[in-house]
């Protein structure tokens, strides 16, 4: 550490003077001279005090280096801070400008449509759009309030719309004034009193505006009756293979997502859904039986985009399902199709399975080569098909891997990754 004291006092001390006393003018002898034998004791003490005044010179010149260094450094990071002081004056001055505060109204609004969060559903976060939006300043605040898109997409936990956020979630629903709405609502709430939340009532209106709905837990009773008009995606997480059924008509419904990592799909049973409006469809269970998925796709006959997982041949008879047994299904419309696989059977689906339109095939075993990969049955099922198959993917199973070349013969400019 250098000492600010004596730095100021070398940079204060004469030292940079002229030296003109360290001149030996008291005497005028060169060193080849012969010297006096009376002088020598003096030219003794004056090298001894020019060694020592070296000494004190050399420990000046070190202590000047050491203090430029570190000038060095707090010059360097006094112009990183510059750099970024300037950075935010040009920044703020920008925003400030006439220029910006005459940008269009709807044009902002816009740029900020693009500023929210990458996802259907958002959460609402003070320092995240749109709500950080609306403390930048008066303006932006204004046309965030009045931008109603910005406020058209919300995920809401029943019970804190019952206990402490009730009112910021309908505050913020009704700033989107008339537009669709996408809403996540998470059933969290302690059903051993099996009382209906309160806050379903102010939600009632608000879910007949809805263009897109993720219900995420146990059903409502009557929470869906002559209030999905507009409603065109409706996705489910169950809990439990509870009962989904929507009374009224649903005439835009196109997208459906059914879900339930904990639980299977054996029956339809309790899954009463407009399947012939359906353009797209994605089943995601446990286990998936063969027998309901053939039975959704029969009644499905718009369907272009279907994923299932995880497909299983049904390991027990299925009560219920003789009308729609593991022979000559057909559907003319899918195009695109995903199977994830965890258990044997998709031989069997290939054998009784007949897309027409089928573009893009998607196979992902879960089990790597646990399984034979059923060449047989699906060379029937392509022959079968006739289908215009384009790509072919084909995850975690060599199997497949030596009849590439027997199905790019079949499929000529059919693409396929493994």
């Amino acid at each position: 550490m250098i000492s600010p004291d004596l730095l100021n006092d070398l940079l204060d001390s004469p030292i940079l003077e002229p030296l003109s006393e360290l001149t030996p003018t008291s005497f005028s002898y060169r060193p080849t001279s012969h010297v006096p034998s009376d002088k020598v004791p003096t030219i003794h003490a004056v090298v001894t005090q020019r060694k020592s005044q070296l000494a004190a010179l050399d420990d000046q010149i070190d202590l000047l280096n050491r203090a430029l260094e570190k000038l060095q450094r707090i010059q360097a990071r006094l112009k990183e801070r510059r750099a970024i002081v300037q950075e935010s004056l040009e920044l703020h001055q920008a925003l400030a400008s006439p220029a910006c505060c005459l940008l269009p109204s709807e044009l902002l609004g816009e740029i900020f449509l693009r500023c929210l969060p990458q996802t259907n559903y958002v959460t609402p976060s003070l320092a995240e759009c749109p709500m950080v939006l609306t403390r930048v300043c008066r303006h932006w605040r204004a046309v965030a309030l009045s931008t109603p898109r910005l406020w058209a997409s919300l995920s809401i936990s029943l019970l804190r719309a019952d206990t402490t956020d009730g009112d910021e979630y309908k505050r913020w629903l009704e700033k989107a004034s008339s537009v669709p709405l996408s809403i996540r609502l998470v059933h969290d709430m302690d059903l051993s009193d099996r009382k209906e939340p309160l806050s379903i009532q102010w939600l009632r209106p608000f879910l007949g505006r809805c263009s897109d709905l993720w219900w995420h837990g146990p059903p409502v009773q009557g929470l869906l009756d002559n209030s999905v008009q507009s409603l065109s995606r409706f996705q489910v997480t169950f809990q439990k293979v509870n009962l989904v059924s929507i009374p009224s008509p649903m005439p835009r419904l196109r997208s459906a997502v059914l879900q339930s990592l904990t639980y299977d799909l054996h029956s339809l049973h309790s899954i009463d859904l407009p399947w012939h409006q359906l353009l797209e469809l994605k089943i995601q269970f446990a286990l998936v039986s063969s027998a309901t998925f053939l039975q959704v796709i029969g009644l499905c006959t718009q369907v272009q985009r279907v994923s299932v997982s995880s497909i299983c041949e049904d390991a027990l008879p299925q009560t219920g399902l003789q009308s729609f047994p593991l022979i000559g299904t057909v559907n003319h419309s899918i195009r695109q199709l995903e199977v994830n696989v965890i258990r044997a059977g998709l031989g069997s689906l290939f054998e009784v399975l007949t897309l027409p339109a089928l573009e893009e095939l998607v196979i992902r075993f879960c089990s790597p080569d646990r399984y034979p990969w059923p060449h047989r049955q699906f060379s029937a099922f392509v022959t079968r098909s006739r289908c215009p198959l384009k790509w072919l993917t084909i995850h975690r199973n060599k199997g497949a891997e030596s009849h590439l070349t027997e199905y790019l013969k079949m499929l000529p400019g059919l693409k396929i990754v493994m």
